[in-house]
């Protein structure tokens, strides 16, 4: 490195925001606005609360029913399963629920036979501030003097991810995944949100590049966080015991033919986008002192 250099500190300055004004981030997660955290209000048929109604793992077994949709009309993709209520082992029905299959052996506990769609209502949604990215190629002052008004050309592209609070073996069309939030949490919660599409974008500043130095632009994006608390709305229910095969009415004949476990959640995060269609958060500029290499 170059001897004389007065500074071994990076300096960060904001340059521009991309949307609205810089808001103060405890943890780095804020609630969003009511307008847009308004969700579609509860169906009359409240939701039958596994989790600590039954002794067997219930969010495993409601991610087992209901890992994601599959198209953007998840009433209509109807799935068939066994479920051991000693257990709560869900299996797939490979006769997709059609045939007889008979009384469970003797010895055995009993067995759920039961076909459901899934809804996903939006639970919560957040905004919060993702890590640094973007970063532009730098510009090199390897001069005693300030170069003024030099432009960058940053490229922002947005990204977009899908976690679970319990593994599943399923992958997914993100695009259908906004689709159904949509509907499961109002409209409000996926405008300009960037889920389910890759948003690029270009974007030039100026900054001042100081003396023997390297400056570039960085992103700190904004990201959105929908959360949905799957609910399976069980179609059939049929109890099959070594003695009898029944046909009950909701979760073990109690009457709930929706059922849900509070522990299972399925989050879909992505960027903000302003109202101008570009991925939304600060652009910084950053810079670091010069090396050798640089200025070869």
């Amino acid at each position: 490195m170059p001897t004389g250099h007065a500074r071994n500190k990076k300096r960060s300055r904001v340059i521009a925001i991309g949307i609205g004004s810089v808001l103060a981030v405890a943890g780095g997660v804020i609630a969003v606005p009511a307008a847009m955290a308004a969700l579609v209000p509860p169906p009359a048929s409240t939701p039958f609360q596994l989790k600590g109604a039954e002794s067997f793992d219930t969010d495993k077994l409601m991610a087992a029913i209901c890992p994601g949709p599959t198209s953007d009309r998840p009433f209509q993709d109807v799935g068939n399963f066994f479920i051991a209520l000693e257990t709560g082992e869900v299996t797939r029905d490979e006769s997709n629920g059609i045939g007889d299959i008979g009384n469970t052996p003797a010895g055995t506990g009993p067995l759920a036979r039961v076909s459901a769609h899934c809804e996903y209502p939006v639970t919560d949604v957040k905004e919060s501030v993702g890590p640094a990215t973007d970063k532009s190629d730098p510009i090199i002052n390897c001069g005693n003097a300030v170069q003024a008004g030099q432009e960058i050309t940053q490229g922002l592209t947005t990204t977009s991810s899908v976690t679970h609070s319990v593994t599943v073996g399923a992958s997914f069309n993100l695009g259908i995944i906004k689709d159904v939030f949509s509907v499961g949490g109002g409209a409000e919660v996926t405008t300009e949100w960037s889920f389910g599409e890759e948003v690029t974008k270009s974007k030039t500043d100026k900054i001042d590049v100081p003396p023997r130095t390297a400056a570039f632009l960085e992103r700190v994006p904004r990201l959105r966080t929908v959360t949905s608390t799957p609910v399976a709305v069980l179609e059939r229910f049929t109890l099959v015991t070594p003695d009898d095969v029944q046909d009950q009415d909701g979760w073990r004949g109690n009457g709930s033919v929706r059922i849900t476990s509070s522990g299972y959640t399925m989050s879909a995060t992505a960027d903000i986008l302003d109202k101008s269609g570009f991925p939304a958060g600060a652009i910084r500029a950053k810079d670091r002192p010069v090396t050798d290499a640089d200025c070869v």
